[in-house]
């Protein structure tokens, strides 16, 4: 997805998420002290706020983009294979086992 469109998609879900409307609305007026501007002191939180989505965000991407290389190789899809497998064979085992326990109803 182009860079372009991908901001576009994100900046219309964010200002179309309702829970972040309510989150700023309940959360913020707290930290408001008597006798200041409260529109500076909202603005200050909330490029705040901003910035450290940004910063959280940025350092996800970059993870994710990086081990998803690392686990699509060829050797690690095995191995990541082969122990979900066996994961499911046990518990196949393990369900067949205790519905042998039980008996017949």
């Amino acid at each position: 997805m182009p860079p372009p469109v991908a901001l576009r998609q994100g900046l219309l879900s964010a200002l179309g998420n309702p829970k972040l409307a309510v989150f700023f609305v309940s959360l913020f007026p707290q930290f408001i002290p008597h006798g200041r501007s409260s529109v500076l002191v909202l603005l200050g939180l909330g490029l705040t706020f901003c910035a450290m989505t940004l910063v959280w965000l940025t350092a996800y991407a970059i993870v994710v983009g990086k081990s998803g290389d690392l686990l699509g190789s060829t050797p690690v899809r095995r191995v990541i294979q082969a122990a979900l497998g066996a994961t499911l064979v046990g518990f196949g085992v393990k369900l067949a086992g205790a519905t042998a326990r039980m008996g017949p109803p």
